[in-house]
């Protein structure tokens, strides 16, 4: 587990040492924190609408009724699903442009949202399978007492560092 982090640490260092050889590349990252943004502007009137707004405002706790309810975790899983994708996709897109560096060459954005919109079916399959764990983590830590909710966040923690 340590050698993982230790690969992840270096491969992000490499990145960052990319990213500053290449500062046209910082779009990746700041358009796809605006289209989080997006997502969760979008998402707001459905939120609202289904009075769900106020489990996030208060403290994220749930009732056992709001629980119950199939319509909130249809909305988590398709929030989680798009904004899983909108990372991903710029992720991917950032990570072939550090790989062409690595290969030496110049990499150019385009070159990056070629090779995401070339691996569409995987990015939306890894967004589909995050947003599932995420759901089934959510679903775990709301119905459970305070040891599923420590449960929900050790495999929380574990599906992230993976």
């Amino acid at each position: 587990m340590f050698q993982r982090l230790s690969n992840g640490w270096s491969l992000a260092k490499q990145s960052w040492r990319v990213l500053m050889l290449d500062k046209e590349l910082l779009v990746f990252p700041v358009v796809s924190g605006f289209c989080c943004l997006l997502v969760l502007a979008s998402f707001i009137v459905p939120l609202f609408a289904t009075g769900y707004v106020d489990v996030v405002l208060n403290d994220g706790q749930i009732s056992q009724e709001e629980s119950q309810d199939p319509i909130a975790y249809i909305i988590l899983f398709a929030f989680y699903f798009v904004n899983y994708f909108v990372i991903v996709f710029f992720n991917s897109a950032l990570v072939a442009c550090a790989i062409i560096r690595f290969k030496g060459g110049d990499p150019t954005v385009a070159d990056g949202f070629r090779a995401s919109m070339n691996r569409l079916p995987q990015i939306a399959g890894w967004a589909f399978l995050s947003a599932t764990v995420g759901v089934i983590l959510k679903v775990i830590e709301s119905r459970s007492e305070k040891v599923g909710q420590i449960v929900a966040g050790l495999l929380g923690a574990a599906w992230s560092v993976t």
